[in-house]
């Protein structure tokens, strides 16, 4: 049965998140068909993050109360129903608010597969499960981009701009595809965490979760390493053209980190039994670190090893802190601290970014991949003195006594 969901949920995560960053693509197309500027284009890249910071915790919470399966499904019909509204209206407003509702389905999608991993994993060590969810997120954010460009190039006359309408439908098709998992999810939810919604039924505070010991800690390094992620994308195309190295080569490179992440996902239990949630985090960003301090020095040889590293450093932690969050909180309030979680990912893609370009610009990409590395060593500091694993931790104080 374990296997039964894991590989359902991967299905689900794969192609859900496949649709997110296949419609992040191609909307940026269909933008500039309707006569956008840069200005609007990072408008509507603002608008897909927003949902998340009114509405995360929430979300969280439902997801406590009625089931992650129950709000995945939610999410993946809401984000069906944003991409239909692009396909049926025209005009820059609609896609901005499409744009959100999407984004809110997406929000809705990660905090219920987080939560449902969660709740299902309970009294076991959860990083196994969450390493499955972040390796099959990953690949999902493998295939989406070159299936639907592909698919709207093809739909597209020779030489001219791809088909968006087809690219969409794409879309559409990849999100109805992983809805039908809820069954077999809403199944394994019942029966494994059985009487949640009696558990739960006080509602749960920002507060209230904020006071998990150490909790903000965890928030502070999920936040640093999501956004290293964020600044990678923007700002390795200019060191790309500061060395003249060619788009299709930074794909190329690009590809090779998601890869890699995808792979340092797997047989994370292991390791982790091995050497530790805290060892295992602070080496990986310590390699991300390294790998930024080193990436402005080096041509497209050099970047293929930096990017083996910052694969390494960005792919191990996400699923660890996500766990280490689950294990800083009560059963009953795992979907809410994930949703926190969630918000203060969000609220660090929009802010920090902005912060590192406008201080670090001034220099050049050596002072912005230097700012991202800064920041990271800032989170390390904050893990030094952190216990990433207080149940491990209590059950050895138990025996020693």
């Amino acid at each position: 049965m374990t296997t039964g969901w894991r590989m359902t949920l991967s299905v689900q995560a794969v192609l859900a998140q496949a649709s997110w960053v296949g419609i992040r693509v191609i909307i940026g197309y269909r933008a500039l068909s309707e006569g956008a500027d840069a200005v609007f284009l990072g408008v509507l890249a603002s608008s897909f993050a927003l949902p998340a910071l009114v509405a995360a915790l929430p979300s969280g919470r439902l997801a406590d109360r009625f089931g992650g399966p129950v709000m995945t499904l939610v999410g993946l019909v809401t984000a069906i129903a944003g991409t239909v509204t692009m396909l049926a209206f025209r005009g820059l407003s609609v896609l901005l608010a499409a744009s959100a509702i999407i984004g809110l389905g997406n929000l809705l999608v990660i905090v219920g597969q987080q939560a449902f991993v969660a709740h299902v994993s309970h009294g076991d060590s959860p990083d196994s499960a969450f390493g499955t969810l972040a390796a099959a997120a990953s690949t999902g954010q493998l295939i989406g981009p070159p299936a639907v460009t592909l698919a709207a190039s093809l739909g597209a006359p020779t030489g001219g701009q791809p088909d968006t309408t087809i690219g969409l439908l794409v879309c559409v098709s990849f999100s109805a595809l992983a809805a039908p998992a809820y069954l077999l999810l809403r199944l394994t939810d019942a029966r494994i965490s059985g009487g949640r919604q009696e558990a739960s039924s006080d509602p749960i505070t920002v507060g209230d979760v904020l006071k998990a010991p150490g909790l903000w800690r965890s928030l502070v390094v999920s936040g640093a390493v999501l956004v290293t992620v964020d600044l990678m994308y923007a700002f390795v195309p200019v060191w790309a053209a500061e060395q003249k190295v060619s788009a299709a080569a930074v794909g190329m490179l690009l590809g090779l980190r998601a890869a890699i992440s995808v792979l340092s996902r797997l047989g994370l239990t292991r390791l982790v039994n091995r050497f530790g949630r805290k060892v295992m985090i602070i080496s990986s960003i310590t390699a991300a670190v390294l790998s930024l301090a080193i990436l402005p020095l080096v041509g497209l040889w050099g970047a293929v090893a930096v990017m083996v590293g910052l694969g390494l450093g960005l792919g191990i932690p996400q699923p660890l802190t996500m766990a280490w969050v689950v294990s800083l909180t009560a059963a009953s309030s795992h979907g809410a601290a994930l949703g926190l979680r969630m918000t203060v990912n969000r609220l660090a893609q929009i802010t920090l970014p902005i912060a590192v370009g406008s201080l670090a610009a001034p220099v050049g990409v050596l002072g912005i991949f230097w700012a991202n590395a800064a920041l990271l060593v800032g989170a390390i500091a904050v893990l030094a003195g952190a216990d990433t694993d207080p149940r491990a931790s209590q059950e050895k104080n138990y025996r020693h006594d």
